[in-house]
């Protein structure tokens, strides 16, 4: 496959992204095409770069990219995470890639990994432009948020207001971490975040564009974010959730299943934790999403 470095407009927004062209693409062709959605935290060159590359080697055009405020992106403050404006970012990716030569735009999927694959059942709700959606360890962020003891959550958004007022005045931003230093990891941390920490913070998966912060005031936007909120109205066009059967959220995949109407299908990965699909497992997932792609697009 060939890689180029792109750019396309949402709203306000330069949203910088990969646009892969698989090998056998030949000129007046017009290929299936697949907007890949990043997780908290990261960037597309991490594991939505894994999976976008691999679906590109299956004649697939694929698109990550880096979502505002994330990344080579656009946004200030950095390192805010904003749902809706996921959603938008989305929504912008797909009139992007149907605006390439190489893409037959009426043959366009999403695949979405960890907060990303909230993301794209969220954006898929609204945009029938999409015509098949794919989530791997996927994440309600919205929901993620709300298991904070409230107490806790309170807390976090008084911070986020005050947050607010300090940028107002002096431009100064207010970060939390989003997984705990290697060595703030202890018996008590829970599997998603030490392998959060081994993932981001190591040579296995770490990125000079994925810092391990986020702006303290994304926490009012995900406290009222809702993945699901309109899940159902994705029918009749087909939901592929894949989860390992080890993975803290894979209680996120089968609330998805529960409430998505018919085409869907839950495809659990034997033995797989939510960070071994991001890398260690992933070929494990690679032929179920190969077919999927293939026959709904």
């Amino acid at each position: 496959m060939t890689r180029f470095e792109v750019s396309f407009p949402s709203e306000s927004f330069k949203i910088a992204a990969h646009l892969y062209i698989p090998d056998t693409y030949h000129a007046g062709q017009k290929l299936p095409a697949v907007v890949v959605v990043h997780p908290f935290g990261g960037v597309k060159e991490q594991t939505a770069g894994l999976y976008a590359e691999y679906l590109s080697t299956q004649d697939f055009v694929t698109l990550p990219f880096d979502r505002r405020y994330q990344g080579a992106s656009d946004g200030t403050p950095r390192q805010l995470e904003d749902p809706f404006g996921a959603a938008e970012d989305i929504k912008s990716a797909v009139t992007f890639l149907s605006l390439q030569e190489q893409v037959d735009p009426k043959r366009i999927g999403i695949l979405g990994i960890c907060a990303g694959g909230g993301y794209v059942l969220f954006g898929a709700s609204t945009d029938l432009r999409i015509k098949a959606v794919a989530t791997v360890s996927g994440v309600d962020l919205g929901a993620f948020v709300r298991t904070i003891p409230k107490p806790t959550l309170d807390g976090i958004l008084k911070d986020a207001g005050d947050a607010r007022i300090q940028f107002a005045k002096s431009g100064e931003v207010k970060y939390l971490p989003i997984v705990p230093q290697l060595n703030e990891v202890t018996d008590q941390t829970t599997n998603l975040m030490a392998e959060g920490a081994e993932y981001y913070l190591t040579s296995r998966g770490c990125h000079p564009n994925s810092i391990n912060r986020t702006a303290v005031w994304s926490y009012d936007r995900m406290a009222i974010y809702d993945s699901f909120a309109q899940l159902e109205n994705i029918s009749p066009r087909p939901i592929l959730l894949i989860a390992g059967s080890k993975a803290d959220t894979l209680l996120y995949s089968q609330k998805a299943f529960g409430l998505a109407k018919e085409p869907k299908e839950l495809y659990v990965v034997e033995g797989s934790t939510h960070i071994d699909l991001y890398d260690r497992h992933a070929p494990q997932t690679f032929p179920r999403l190969t077919e999927f792609f293939k026959q709904k697009l």
